[in-house]
């Protein structure tokens, strides 16, 4: 075992992180290497780790951290695999990973998956602006969204864009639905090409929406869309 010992603030941590994952949940650090599954209130598993040196003494440590507020650790079946022997590699196997962390995500009723609701519904959602240090020591303002989600269960989720822009991929993603009803859609290049050699260009939107002046999107500004309504494009 290491020689690491975790201080009284990793282990508060530690235990409002841990306690706060449902069943099956999936932890893998960023960077570390690493991936856990919860099986239980008290136990965890290793299901997933690199074979590398560096990655052996990170596991080290998150077991003493584990250990040191009351979780045990089962290892011993877990899948090792390769350090990445490219910068594309080692971006597939991060993308993976998140995947197989999505997967796990779960409503706070614990009964229903993320994945598994109808993430065509997910509406992005304005929800306040906050004012942010920039490394330059000046300060800037920033928007904060999230996609609402309603579960089975009846309840209502706030889901982070990035988490939802891994479930649910670009093309849902990278579209919203206007207070007229209108769906505002970003168009691939190939799209734009088209629409161009048509003569059909779509419209350029900004941090507000063309036709009713609304708040868009940040991931939606500077791109070229085209909008229907539902059933028919324009």
């Amino acid at each position: 075992m290491s020689d690491f010992e975790p201080n009284d603030e990793m282990q508060t941590w530690a235990k409002t992180h841990f306690d706060g994952m449902g069943i099956g949940g999936i932890w893998s650090p960023e960077g570390a290497g690493l991936t856990y599954k919860k099986e239980n209130d008290t136990t965890w598993k290793l299901i997933r780790k690199m074979e590398h040196p560096s990655v052996e003494e990170n596991h080290k440590r998150f077991s003493a951290l584990m250990i040191s507020v009351g979780i045990n650790m089962i290892e011993g079946d877990e899948v090792g695999y390769e350090p990445p022997a490219s910068p594309e590699e080692a971006y597939a196997q991060e993308l993976e990973h998140k995947m197989e962390i999505a997967k796990s995500w779960a409503c706070e009723c614990g009964e229903y998956k993320l994945m598994d609701m109808d993430l065509t519904q997910g509406k992005p959602r304005f929800l306040e602006t906050q004012e942010v240090l920039l490394e330059d020591g000046e300060t800037d303002e920033v928007e904060v969204w999230a996609y609402m989600l309603e579960c089975v269960c009846g309840k209502f989720l706030n889901v982070d864009p990035d988490d939802y822009h891994l479930m649910a991929g670009d093309q849902l993603f990278m579209r919203y639905v206007n207070t007229d009803g209108v769906t505002v859609q970003a168009m691939t290049r190939r799209q734009m090409i088209h629409a161009a050699e048509s003569d059909r260009l779509g419209v350029l939107v900004g941090t507000h929406d063309p036709d009713t002046g609304e708040r868009v999107p940040p991931w939606m500004w500077g791109t070229y869309c085209m909008t229907f309504d539902g059933s028919e494009e324009e």
